[in-house]
Protein backbone atom coordinates (compact mmCIF):
# COMPACT_ATOMS: atom_id res chain seq x y z
CA UNK A 1 0.00 0.00 0.00
CA UNK A 2 2.76 2.40 0.23
CA UNK A 3 4.11 5.12 2.79
CA UNK A 4 1.14 6.87 4.41
CA UNK A 5 0.98 10.02 3.68
CA UNK A 6 -0.97 12.21 6.51
CA UNK A 7 -2.35 15.40 6.17
CA UNK A 8 -0.83 18.55 8.09
CA UNK A 9 -4.39 18.95 9.63
CA UNK A 10 -4.53 14.91 10.54
CA UNK A 11 -1.31 15.71 13.11
CA UNK A 12 -2.32 18.73 14.32
CA UNK A 13 -5.49 16.90 15.46
CA UNK A 14 -3.64 14.06 17.09
CA UNK A 15 -1.03 16.37 18.84
CA UNK A 16 -4.00 18.08 20.16
CA UNK A 17 -5.41 15.71 21.76
CA UNK A 18 -2.04 15.19 23.71
CA UNK A 19 -1.20 19.00 24.05
CA UNK A 20 -4.59 20.59 24.45
CA UNK A 21 -6.82 17.70 25.95
CA UNK A 22 -4.29 15.99 28.26
CA UNK A 23 -4.37 12.45 26.64
CA UNK A 24 -1.58 10.37 26.98
CA UNK A 25 0.44 9.55 23.79
CA UNK A 26 -1.15 5.67 23.85
CA UNK A 27 -4.43 6.95 24.47
CA UNK A 28 -4.26 9.17 21.80
CA UNK A 29 -1.86 7.03 19.38
CA UNK A 30 -4.86 4.21 20.03
CA UNK A 31 -7.55 6.73 19.23
CA UNK A 32 -6.69 7.83 15.98
CA UNK A 33 -4.95 5.16 14.52
CA UNK A 34 -1.17 5.10 14.33
CA UNK A 35 1.58 5.01 15.87
CA UNK A 36 3.40 5.95 19.10
CA UNK A 37 6.85 7.27 17.98
CA UNK A 38 5.07 8.74 14.94
CA UNK A 39 2.95 10.65 17.45
CA UNK A 40 5.95 11.78 19.60
CA UNK A 41 7.95 12.74 17.02
CA UNK A 42 4.79 15.32 15.50
CA UNK A 43 4.64 16.28 19.35
CA UNK A 44 8.40 17.21 19.22
CA UNK A 45 8.52 19.00 16.50
CA UNK A 46 5.16 21.49 17.62
CA UNK A 47 6.13 21.71 21.22
CA UNK A 48 8.00 24.92 22.27
CA UNK A 49 11.94 25.02 24.03
CA UNK A 50 -19.85 -8.18 86.29
CA UNK A 51 -22.80 -9.41 88.42
CA UNK A 52 -22.95 -11.78 91.14
CA UNK A 53 -24.30 -15.30 90.04
CA UNK A 54 -27.47 -16.26 90.64
CA UNK A 55 -28.05 -18.76 93.54
CA UNK A 56 -29.88 -21.98 93.35
CA UNK A 57 -32.99 -23.07 94.16
CA UNK A 58 -32.91 -24.50 97.63
CA UNK A 59 -34.11 -27.55 98.48
CA UNK A 60 -37.58 -27.90 99.65
CA UNK A 61 -39.94 -31.27 100.27
CA UNK A 62 -41.02 -33.64 97.79
CA UNK A 63 -44.34 -31.83 97.13
CA UNK A 64 -42.91 -28.49 96.59
CA UNK A 65 -40.24 -29.79 94.32
CA UNK A 66 -43.10 -32.06 92.02
CA UNK A 67 -45.03 -28.78 91.87
CA UNK A 68 -42.21 -26.69 90.53
CA UNK A 69 -41.47 -29.47 88.00
CA UNK A 70 -44.71 -29.69 86.62
CA UNK A 71 -44.84 -25.59 86.78
CA UNK A 72 -41.97 -26.02 84.46
CA UNK A 73 -43.11 -28.29 82.26
CA UNK A 74 -46.28 -26.61 81.69
CA UNK A 75 -44.65 -23.44 80.72
CA UNK A 76 -42.52 -25.70 77.84
CA UNK A 77 -45.54 -27.01 76.60
CA UNK A 78 -47.24 -23.41 76.41
CA UNK A 79 -44.07 -21.92 74.64
CA UNK A 80 -44.15 -25.46 72.15
CA UNK A 81 -47.72 -24.97 71.26
CA UNK A 82 -47.20 -21.24 70.67
CA UNK A 83 -44.10 -21.99 68.30
CA UNK A 84 -46.56 -24.10 66.33
CA UNK A 85 -49.04 -21.73 66.24
CA UNK A 86 -46.53 -19.57 65.16
CA UNK A 87 -45.23 -21.98 62.67
CA UNK A 88 -48.66 -22.72 61.00
CA UNK A 89 -49.73 -18.74 60.65
CA UNK A 90 -46.07 -18.46 58.30
CA UNK A 91 -46.77 -21.08 56.28
CA UNK A 92 -50.50 -19.67 55.45
CA UNK A 93 -48.32 -16.47 54.66
CA UNK A 94 -47.08 -18.20 52.67
CA UNK A 95 -43.21 -17.28 54.10
CA UNK A 96 -41.51 -19.90 52.13
CA UNK A 97 -39.59 -23.38 53.15
CA UNK A 98 -39.26 -24.82 56.78
CA UNK A 99 -35.88 -23.12 57.54
CA UNK A 100 -37.27 -19.23 56.42
CA UNK A 101 -40.33 -20.51 58.75
CA UNK A 102 -37.69 -21.20 61.67
CA UNK A 103 -35.61 -17.49 60.62
CA UNK A 104 -39.02 -15.79 61.39
CA UNK A 105 -40.25 -17.39 64.82
CA UNK A 106 -36.36 -17.57 65.97
CA UNK A 107 -37.19 -13.86 66.36
CA UNK A 108 -39.79 -14.33 68.81
CA UNK A 109 -38.65 -17.43 70.61
CA UNK A 110 -35.28 -19.47 70.94
CA UNK A 111 -33.96 -20.99 67.80
CA UNK A 112 -32.74 -24.12 69.88
CA UNK A 113 -36.32 -24.50 71.17
CA UNK A 114 -37.66 -23.89 67.69
CA UNK A 115 -35.72 -26.40 65.67
CA UNK A 116 -36.05 -29.04 68.34
CA UNK A 117 -39.92 -28.49 68.56
CA UNK A 118 -40.06 -28.73 64.50
CA UNK A 119 -37.71 -31.50 64.47
CA UNK A 120 -34.86 -29.94 62.42
CA UNK A 121 -31.72 -30.67 62.96
CA UNK A 122 -29.85 -27.23 63.92
CA UNK A 123 -27.04 -28.03 62.01
CA UNK A 124 -28.88 -28.26 58.89
CA UNK A 125 -30.55 -24.78 59.84
CA UNK A 126 -27.15 -23.05 60.42
CA UNK A 127 -25.81 -24.35 57.11
CA UNK A 128 -29.19 -23.28 55.67
CA UNK A 129 -28.39 -19.75 57.14
CA UNK A 130 -24.73 -19.93 55.84
CA UNK A 131 -25.77 -20.52 51.86
CA UNK A 132 -28.23 -17.78 52.35
CA UNK A 133 -25.95 -15.11 53.96
CA UNK A 134 -23.39 -15.87 50.55
CA UNK A 135 -25.91 -16.07 48.40
CA UNK A 136 -27.00 -12.25 49.71
CA UNK A 137 -23.67 -11.53 49.29
CA UNK A 138 -22.89 -12.47 45.53
CA UNK A 139 -26.18 -10.91 44.99
CA UNK A 140 -25.32 -7.46 46.47
CA UNK A 141 -22.52 -8.09 44.44
CA UNK A 142 -23.81 -7.83 41.35
CA UNK A 143 -26.36 -5.04 42.55
CA UNK A 144 -23.14 -3.24 43.35
CA UNK A 145 -21.77 -4.15 39.46
CA UNK A 146 -24.65 -2.59 37.85
CA UNK A 147 -24.57 -0.04 39.31
CA UNK A 148 -20.59 0.33 38.50
CA UNK A 149 -22.21 -0.16 34.54
CA UNK A 150 -24.89 2.28 35.10
CA UNK A 151 -22.44 4.89 36.39
CA UNK A 152 -19.48 3.47 33.71
CA UNK A 153 -22.01 4.20 30.39
CA UNK A 154 -23.28 7.35 31.23
CA UNK A 155 -26.35 5.64 32.71
CA UNK A 156 -27.76 4.87 29.02
CA UNK A 157 -27.84 0.64 29.66
CA UNK A 158 -31.13 -1.01 29.70
CA UNK A 159 -32.12 -4.03 30.71
CA UNK A 160 -30.78 -5.73 27.48
CA UNK A 161 -27.54 -4.23 27.08
CA UNK A 162 -26.97 -4.43 30.69
CA UNK A 163 -27.64 -8.36 30.43
CA UNK A 164 -24.76 -8.15 27.66
CA UNK A 165 -22.33 -6.11 29.34
CA UNK A 166 -22.66 -8.18 32.85
CA UNK A 167 -22.12 -11.65 30.82
CA UNK A 168 -18.85 -9.58 29.05
CA UNK A 169 -17.50 -9.18 32.58
CA UNK A 170 -18.20 -12.90 33.33
CA UNK A 171 -21.90 -12.74 34.71
CA UNK A 172 -24.28 -15.66 33.82
CA UNK A 173 -27.26 -12.63 33.78
CA UNK A 174 -29.93 -12.55 31.72
CA UNK A 175 -32.57 -9.34 30.55
CA UNK A 176 -34.70 -10.81 33.04
CA UNK A 177 -32.67 -10.51 35.73
CA UNK A 178 -30.51 -7.53 34.66
CA UNK A 179 -33.74 -6.12 34.94
CA UNK A 180 -34.19 -7.13 38.73
CA UNK A 181 -30.92 -6.10 39.67
CA UNK A 182 -31.41 -2.83 37.88
CA UNK A 183 -34.91 -2.31 40.16
CA UNK A 184 -32.88 -3.41 43.47
CA UNK A 185 -30.27 -0.72 42.53
CA UNK A 186 -32.72 1.78 41.79
CA UNK A 187 -30.66 1.83 38.11
CA UNK A 188 -32.77 2.80 35.34
CA UNK A 189 -32.01 3.83 31.84
CA UNK A 190 -31.94 7.90 30.91
CA UNK A 191 -34.84 8.49 29.00
CA UNK A 192 -34.30 10.17 25.64
CA UNK A 193 -36.78 12.87 24.05
CA UNK A 194 -37.64 11.49 20.32
CA UNK A 195 -38.32 14.11 17.48
CA UNK A 196 -41.12 13.81 14.80
CA UNK A 197 -39.92 14.65 11.67
CA UNK A 198 -42.14 15.59 8.32
CA UNK A 199 -41.78 12.64 5.99
CA UNK A 200 -40.91 14.11 2.44
CA UNK A 201 -39.88 11.87 -1.13
CA UNK A 202 -38.21 14.50 -3.17
CA UNK A 203 -34.94 13.21 -4.54
CA UNK A 204 -31.79 15.69 -5.00
CA UNK A 205 -31.12 17.26 -7.90
CA UNK A 206 -27.45 16.96 -6.64
CA UNK A 207 -26.94 13.00 -5.85
CA UNK A 208 -29.64 10.25 -6.43
CA UNK A 209 -30.34 8.12 -2.98
CA UNK A 210 -27.24 5.47 -3.91
CA UNK A 211 -27.46 4.01 -0.41
CA UNK A 212 -31.14 3.59 0.25
CA UNK A 213 -31.16 2.45 3.56
CA UNK A 214 -28.98 -0.58 3.29
CA UNK A 215 -27.50 -0.17 6.39
CA UNK A 216 -26.20 -4.16 6.80
CA UNK A 217 -22.77 -3.76 5.38
CA UNK A 218 -20.29 -6.33 5.68
CA UNK A 219 -17.42 -4.72 4.52
CA UNK A 220 -15.23 -1.68 6.68
CA UNK A 221 -14.54 1.36 4.60
CA UNK A 222 -16.76 1.20 1.37
CA UNK A 223 -19.84 2.59 2.70
CA UNK A 224 -19.95 5.71 5.18
CA UNK A 225 -22.18 8.36 6.08
CA UNK A 226 -22.13 11.64 7.79
CA UNK A 227 -23.46 14.99 8.93
CA UNK A 228 -23.99 17.89 11.12
CA UNK A 229 -25.31 18.58 14.88
CA UNK A 230 -25.32 21.42 16.83
CA UNK A 231 -23.78 21.99 20.55
CA UNK A 232 -24.57 24.90 22.96
CA UNK A 233 -22.00 26.63 24.90
CA UNK A 234 -21.96 29.75 26.83
CA UNK A 235 -19.76 30.96 23.56
CA UNK A 236 -22.07 30.41 21.09
CA UNK A 237 -22.67 27.58 19.23
CA UNK A 238 -20.36 24.89 18.23
CA UNK A 239 -20.76 22.68 15.23
CA UNK A 240 -19.84 19.11 14.91
CA UNK A 241 -19.51 16.87 11.63
CA UNK A 242 -18.73 13.32 11.91
CA UNK A 243 -18.07 10.77 9.33
CA UNK A 244 -19.42 7.08 10.58
CA UNK A 245 -18.08 3.49 8.83
CA UNK A 246 -21.19 1.74 8.17
CA UNK A 247 -19.64 -1.65 8.88
CA UNK A 248 -18.56 -0.99 12.50
CA UNK A 249 -20.54 2.19 13.31
CA UNK A 250 -17.57 3.47 14.25
CA UNK A 251 -17.03 7.14 14.15
CA UNK A 252 -14.01 7.66 11.45
CA UNK A 253 -13.76 11.25 11.16
CA UNK A 254 -14.87 14.73 12.71
CA UNK A 255 -14.80 18.67 12.92
CA UNK A 256 -15.87 21.23 15.30
CA UNK A 257 -15.89 24.52 14.36
CA UNK A 258 -18.41 27.87 15.25
CA UNK A 259 -19.71 28.07 11.91
CA UNK A 260 -21.23 25.55 10.07
CA UNK A 261 -20.34 25.90 6.55
CA UNK A 262 -18.58 23.53 3.95
CA UNK A 263 -14.70 23.59 5.48
CA UNK A 264 -16.05 22.00 8.02
CA UNK A 265 -17.33 18.85 6.47
CA UNK A 266 -14.51 18.65 4.35
CA UNK A 267 -12.15 18.37 7.41
CA UNK A 268 -14.39 15.87 9.03
CA UNK A 269 -14.22 13.46 5.67
CA UNK A 270 -10.29 14.33 5.22
CA UNK A 271 -9.90 13.25 8.61
CA UNK A 272 -11.72 10.01 8.10
CA UNK A 273 -9.20 9.44 5.16
CA UNK A 274 -6.64 9.89 6.83
CA UNK A 275 -7.36 7.80 9.05
CA UNK A 276 -8.68 5.04 7.09
CA UNK A 277 -7.50 5.48 3.66
CA UNK A 278 -10.44 3.50 1.83
CA UNK A 279 -9.73 1.85 -1.67
CA UNK A 280 -11.25 4.86 -4.17
CA UNK A 281 -15.35 4.07 -4.72
CA UNK A 282 -16.00 4.68 -1.81
CA UNK A 283 -19.74 5.50 -1.03
CA UNK A 284 -20.20 8.90 1.21
CA UNK A 285 -23.95 9.47 2.08
CA UNK A 286 -25.26 12.56 3.75
CA UNK A 287 -28.50 14.89 3.59
CA UNK A 288 -29.19 17.68 1.32
CA UNK A 289 -27.03 20.46 3.52
CA UNK A 290 -25.87 23.42 1.79
CA UNK A 291 -22.44 22.05 3.09
CA UNK A 292 -22.63 18.75 1.15
CA UNK A 293 -24.42 19.99 -2.13
CA UNK A 294 -21.66 22.43 -1.87
CA UNK A 295 -19.39 22.68 -5.43
CA UNK A 296 -16.53 22.73 -3.07
CA UNK A 297 -17.66 19.50 -1.59
CA UNK A 298 -18.51 17.86 -4.68
CA UNK A 299 -15.26 18.83 -6.17
CA UNK A 300 -13.44 17.22 -2.85
CA UNK A 301 -15.38 13.80 -3.94
CA UNK A 302 -14.38 14.13 -7.03
CA UNK A 303 -10.62 14.26 -6.31
CA UNK A 304 -10.52 11.41 -3.86
CA UNK A 305 -12.89 9.27 -6.09
CA UNK A 306 -15.50 8.88 -3.83
CA UNK A 307 -19.33 8.29 -4.49
CA UNK A 308 -22.18 10.53 -3.04
CA UNK A 309 -25.39 9.62 -2.55
CA UNK A 310 -28.12 11.87 -0.76
CA UNK A 311 -30.88 11.56 1.46
CA UNK A 312 -34.44 12.39 -0.05
CA UNK A 313 -35.38 15.73 1.49
CA UNK A 314 -36.57 15.77 5.06
CA UNK A 315 -36.69 12.42 5.47
CA UNK A 316 -34.22 11.53 8.60
CA UNK A 317 -34.37 7.60 8.04
CA UNK A 318 -32.47 7.74 5.17
CA UNK A 319 -29.46 8.77 7.52
CA UNK A 320 -30.70 6.99 10.38
CA UNK A 321 -27.42 5.41 11.44
CA UNK A 322 -25.60 9.05 11.93
CA UNK A 323 -29.42 10.65 13.42
CA UNK A 324 -28.99 7.48 15.72
CA UNK A 325 -25.50 8.63 16.61
CA UNK A 326 -26.35 12.31 17.54
CA UNK A 327 -28.85 10.80 19.64
CA UNK A 328 -26.64 8.67 21.89
CA UNK A 329 -24.23 11.92 21.96
CA UNK A 330 -26.50 13.83 23.52
CA UNK A 331 -28.30 11.70 25.21
CA UNK A 332 -25.66 10.52 27.04
CA UNK A 333 -22.67 12.92 26.71
CA UNK A 334 -24.61 16.65 26.35
CA UNK A 335 -27.06 16.74 28.05
CA UNK A 336 -27.86 19.06 30.83
CA UNK A 337 -23.89 19.95 30.29
CA UNK A 338 -23.64 24.13 30.59
CA UNK A 339 -19.90 24.34 28.14
CA UNK A 340 -18.20 27.68 28.99
CA UNK A 341 -16.81 27.66 25.76
CA UNK A 342 -15.50 25.57 22.36
CA UNK A 343 -13.05 24.63 23.86
CA UNK A 344 -14.78 22.56 27.19
CA UNK A 345 -17.37 21.07 24.61
CA UNK A 346 -14.79 20.26 22.12
CA UNK A 347 -12.96 17.93 24.78
CA UNK A 348 -16.04 16.39 26.03
CA UNK A 349 -17.23 15.62 22.74
CA UNK A 350 -13.71 14.36 21.68
CA UNK A 351 -13.62 11.98 25.06
CA UNK A 352 -17.13 10.68 24.45
CA UNK A 353 -16.50 9.78 21.14
CA UNK A 354 -13.11 8.24 20.83
CA UNK A 355 -12.68 6.67 24.56
CA UNK A 356 -16.30 6.23 25.06
CA UNK A 357 -18.25 5.49 21.57
CA UNK A 358 -15.32 3.63 19.87
CA UNK A 359 -13.70 1.80 22.68
CA UNK A 360 -16.12 0.96 25.14
CA UNK A 361 -20.01 1.49 24.47
CA UNK A 362 -21.55 -1.97 23.30
CA UNK A 363 -23.69 -1.40 20.10
CA UNK A 364 -26.22 -4.43 19.20
CA UNK A 365 -25.20 -3.50 14.99
CA UNK A 366 -21.64 -4.76 15.96
CA UNK A 367 -22.40 -7.83 17.37
CA UNK A 368 -23.09 -6.26 20.43
CA UNK A 369 -19.98 -5.02 20.97
CA UNK A 370 -17.58 -2.01 20.75
CA UNK A 371 -17.22 -0.71 17.52
CA UNK A 372 -13.01 -0.59 17.42
CA UNK A 373 -13.53 -4.65 19.08
CA UNK A 374 -15.54 -5.79 16.40
CA UNK A 375 -13.57 -4.24 13.88
CA UNK A 376 -10.24 -6.01 15.70
CA UNK A 377 -12.04 -9.35 16.11
CA UNK A 378 -13.10 -9.75 12.55
CA UNK A 379 -9.46 -8.76 11.36
CA UNK A 380 -7.88 -11.59 13.65
CA UNK A 381 -10.85 -14.11 12.52
CA UNK A 382 -10.59 -12.88 9.29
Amino acid sequence: MGRRELSEEFKREAVGLVLEHGYTVTKAAKAMGIGESALRRWIGNRRPVGGAPVSAVGSGNPEQLRIRELEKRVTELERERDILKKFHGLLRQGIGSRYEVIQQAGKAFPTEVVCRVLEVPRSSYYAWKARQSKDNSARAGLVREVQAIHAQMRQSYGSRRMSKEMRRRGHAVGRDRARRLMREGAVQARIRHTHRYVKREQSSAIAENRLDRAFAVTVPNRFWAGDVTYIWTQQGWMYLAVVIDLYSRRVVGWATSGSCDTFLVIRALQLALDMRRPEPGVMFHSDQGSNYASLAFQQFLREHAIVQSMSRKGNCWDNAVVERFFCSLKGECVVERAYRDHAEARADVLDYILMFYNQRRLHSAAGHMPPAEFEKLKVETA
